[in-house]
């Protein structure tokens, strides 16, 4: 018994000098870690903008965007830092945008993507084909982008939430106008539209009447069926139960969820002007 005492002290002692170890390490390199991520934040600022003379922080939902303006207090640019759920973890990267909405920069902040696979996200091959795109591109993955094979769910996260920031941008601080669809406006018919997913063009056929929608159907698509199940046919449910498109597409495939909801907008913003 005393022995057994002993140990259990010996073992209590070992952690508590353990922790007191671990938690000075980290008090001594925690600063310096931050200096250097800051360092790092505004070298990627001076490079993307030339011009840049400070910025202004905002944040909406879970992203930050730093406005950058010069030393006239023209706004030259934007800087976005946004979190994405990977295959293995949260993938941190900045976007960056000139002041006609345009990326200039890509730069990946740190992820735990598989090494030799997922971690293609962090090459410049990949960031290099969403320079010059903007508000106005699609990014269609196989498209006008690329989702690289064997890393597809790594790359399809990056691509959607690249093109789901770059829409943020454009109409927060760049005075592109949201399209507000008024189903009353609609003369009955049956419309069809498309808009990306997580891998590629979802297709659906959405039928109204009496400035209702009445029916939402999926026509085509390519995502990975064990996913797609879990936001078809709850979205289109959705949708119509509420007569809106400000649903909750967090599933467990929300970025098939998303193109859902994306298809239906297009399909009736192409038959009906926005307010």
């Amino acid at each position: 018994m005393r022995e057994i005492l002993k140990l259990s002290i010996t073992l209590a002692v070992v952690g508590l000098v353990s922790a007191a170890l671990l938690s000075g390490v980290n008090n001594v390199t925690a600063p310096i870690i931050a200096e250097r991520q800051e360092s790092e934040y505004r070298e990627a600022l001076e490079r993307y903008f030339p011009d840049f003379e400070r910025f202004e922080s905002q944040q909406i939902d879970n992203d930050y965007f730093d406005l950058i303006f010069d030393s006239s207090d023209r706004l030259v640019g934007v800087m976005a830092t946004v979190g994405q759920q990977g295959y293995d973890g949260t993938i941190w990267y900045n976007l960056a945008f000139d002041g006609e909405g345009k990326i200039v920069g890509v730069r990946i902040i740190s992820h735990t993507e598989t090494p030799g696979i997922g971690d293609i996200i962090a090459t410049a091959e990949f960031q290099e084909q969403f320079i010059g795109k903007s508000f106005a591109d699609p990014l269609i993955p196989g498209e006008d982008v690329d989702i690289v094979t064997g890393a597809t769910i790594s790359t399809a996260a990056v691509i959607t939430s690249i093109r789901r920031v770059v829409n943020v941008v454009a109409e927060n601080f760049l005075g592109y106008e949201t399209l507000v669809i008024d189903l009353s406006a609609l003369p009955d018919g049956i419309y069809q539209g498309s808009a990306p997913g997580m891998v590629g063009l979802i297709t659906v056929e959405v039928e109204v009447a009496g400035g209702r929608i009445t029916r939402i159907d999926v026509l085509d698509h390519s995502e990975t069926p064990t996913y797609f199940i879990e936001s078809y046919p709850l979205i289109p449910e959705l949708i119509i139960a509420g007569q809106s498109f400000d649903i909750d597409t967090k599933t467990g495939a929300t970025l098939s969820a998303k193109g859902i909801v994306d298809a239906v907008q297009a399909a009736l913003a192409a038959n009906v002007g926005g307010e």
